[in-house]
């Protein structure tokens, strides 16, 4: 072909596609086009239009090779030192020149100029499911066998003097960052409400609403877990409740002084601090702008803190099950299919039960209502991500399910963050499990904070594989129960994650429907 404007341009494209469909860095691509762009306007300002070139693109063993060759004297076009009026300087070619995983050469063979673009394929990284944290639990598996192969007594220095205080510390800054993150939290969120009216007017129901769901959540939990955990001690068969021990645990939530609560790491106390602070922000907001800034300011800071925190969890995670292992029976290892089972069975009945109820409210077609969520299910059920499918669930929303645009942009982050049921359901469970395999009773005052902590931690755990340790953590702590076995709890985390996130994705848009339909704000024309 000659080497006119219009080729040269078709040729730089051909290139360029080539490459990237063999998955060259995009840094790589865009460097070869150009050099190969100014190489070819070189030879046509050198040759003139009317000079052929020819182009061969192939693969050699899976490897992208360019190779464009044209008839005539020895000329490099890599060399600028030969055109004073180049549109690259020598310095800018020089860096187009240097690739990361691709190379560009000039030859003159048996009279033909040639330039090779040459480059292999890029590595993208191996994609685990569960990312770190399936890593740290096989390493915890295998590192469990080596042990078993040294001396008793070194190994039992290794657990006591190395594996049990890194694994206290770890979990005691991942508990002490988390208790602020509570507050923050949930003062920044009301703080980010406009103004009372707001609050009152639109606000206020959606919450309800979602409250009412989470304790229906966490008592048919409880009810469920008791059938298969039956941990429950009661004095009397048919005496009265012991009032006395509910109103002391309610009392409880009242923390002496306000930094009590923090000092004692105690969340319930924590959590009511931060609801007063925040509606108190909330009403002096007017007279004081900057307060609410510095308030949402400080819980992104708080983020950031507990995001490079977090990066030990999977460190927690595998000193937890390695401890589990190194510990536990056969029997207490394998009861994790329990937890499987109840945290499964649970979330099933949650979700058939949303869809009765979707369908009872609004008289909606249960199967129009999966057809016309199912693009964002998938989405849910691939990533195992709710913040990564939120603009596929807006979408959804809005189109499919004809929610007033304004109605789902306040209220589906709202049901992101105050409504998961797959959260609840593992807290919850986590409790009865741990009691059940200790020996452990659990009176039936108490009942009342783990509903309460379970709501709660729910909405403050991060929704990241894994993110939940640090919430089993403080569960089981408050109940006074033994920490070893969050590694088991994080196994079945890890092999149900994606699941849960999906089914957390049905029973939200069941209720985000229910609520539109509800309000006025779904459109069944």
């Amino acid at each position: 072909m000659d080497l006119t404007n219009q080729n040269i341009d078709k040729v730089v494209e051909d290139i360029r596609n080539f490459f990237q469909k063999a998955g060259v860095a995009p840094k790589d691509v865009l460097k070869i086009c150009l050099v190969a762009e100014e190489s070819l306007l070189r030879w046509q300002e050198h040759f003139g239009e009317d000079k052929d070139f020819q182009l061969n693109m192939r693969k050699w063993f899976g490897a992208p090779k360019v190779t464009i060759r044209l008839k005539g004297e020895p000329f490099n076009p890599l060399d600028n030192e030969l055109e004073d009026d180049s549109i690259f300087s020598n310095e800018i070619m020089q860096n187009l020149l240097h690739h990361e995983t691709a190379s560009t050469a000039y030859r003159y063979e048996n009279g033909h100029n040639e330039l090779v673009f040459a480059s292999t394929k890029e590595r993208k990284p191996l994609k685990i499911p569960g990312g770190s944290i399936t890593v740290a639990i096989l390493l915890a598996i295998g590192c469990s066998f080596l042990i078993g192969y040294l001396p008793p007594d070194i190994a039992a220095t290794l657990l006591n003097v190395v594996v049990t205080p890194l694994l206290s510390t770890l979990m005691s800054i991942i508990v002490t960052v988390t208790v602020f993150m509570v507050f923050f939290s949930i003062v920044s969120s009301i703080c980010a409400v406009e103004s009372t009216s707001t609050l009152s007017n639109v606000a206020v129901p959606v919450i309800r609403r979602l409250f009412s769901l989470d304790l229906f959540v966490v008592s048919l939990t409880i009810f469920i877990s008791l059938m298969f955990f039956p941990v429950l001690s009661i004095e009397a068969v048919g005496s009265l409740p012991d009032f006395s021990k509910i109103s002391e645990l309610f009392l409880a939530l009242v923390p002496t002084t306000f930094f009590d609560a923090f000092d004692n790491r105690n969340i319930p106390q924590v959590t009511i601090l931060a609801f007063l602070v925040g509606i108190c922000i909330t009403t002096i907001g007017n007279d004081i702008p900057t307060i609410k800034t510095i308030a949402i300011e400080i819980n992104s800071l708080i983020f950031k803190i507990m995001k490079l925190v977090f990066g030990t969890i999977p460190l927690l995670i595998f000193l937890c099950i390695l401890k589990t292992l190194w510990t536990s029976s056969a029997a207490q290892i394998f009861s994790v299919w329990k937890i499987l089972l109840v945290d499964s069975l649970v979330l099933v009945v949650i979700t058939l039960i949303m869809l009765i109820r979707l369908r009872l409210e609004t008289s909606m077609n249960i199967a129009d209502f999966f057809k016309k969520i199912l693009p964002a299910f998938v989405v849910s059920l691939t990533t195992g991500s709710s913040s990564a499918a939120l603009p596929k669930c807006l979408e959804v929303s809005k189109e499919n399910l004809r929610i007033d645009e304004k109605f789902c942009n306040f209220a589906m982050p709202l049901l992101l963050m105050l409504f998961s049921p797959a959260k609840i359901v593992q807290l919850t469970v986590s409790v009865f499990y741990v009691a059940s395999v200790t020996n452990g009773h659990i009176a039936a005052a108490e009942l009342f904070i783990i509903a309460f902590l379970a709501i709660q931690m729910s909405i403050s755990t991060p929704s990241v594989v894994g993110g939940i340790a640090a919430s089993f953590s403080i569960m089981l702590s408050q109940m006074e129960l033994p920490l070893e076995y969050i590694g088991s709890l994080v196994i079945v985390d890890v092999m149900t994650y994606n699941l849960f996130t999906a089914l957390n994705f049905i029973v939200r848009e069941c209720e985000l429907t229910a609520a539109a339909d509800k309000m006025n704000f779904l459109n069944k024309a």
